[in-house]
C-alpha cells in the first residue's frame, strides 16, 4: 500500500466524503477535474474542501477512467 495516505493516530486512513465532481476540457488538450468533498463540520449542501486536478492528455484520462471502472466492478462483485 502507498505510504502517502494520510492516517489518523490509530493508523486508519483518513477519508472525506466526495460530494460530486466536475469536469472540463482545457484548450482541447487536457482534462480538468474538480472533486468537492466534506470535512468535519460541513453541511451536506456546502462542502468546504475541494481538489482540482489536471490530466494532461487523453491517454492518461482513459487510464484513469478504466481504473475507476475497475474499482466500481470490484465493489459490485464484492456485494454479490
Amino acid at each position: 500500500m502507498n505510504e502517502a495516505w494520510i492516517r489518523d493516530d490509530k493508523g486508519k486512513i483518513v477519508v472525506f466524503p466526495l460530494m460530486g465532481y466536475e469536469t472540463m476540457v482545457v484548450e482541447n488538450r487536457a482534462l480538468a477535474l474538480r472533486l468537492p468533498f466534506m470535512v468535519q463540520g460541513d453541511k451536506p449542501d456546502m462542502p468546504s474542501g475541494n481538489i482540482q486536478l489536471i490530466i494532461s492528455n487523453a491517454k492518461d484520462a482513459r487510464e484513469f477512467a478504466r481504473d475507476i471502472l475497475a474499482a466500481a466492478e470490484r465493489i459490485e462483485n464484492a456485494k454479490a
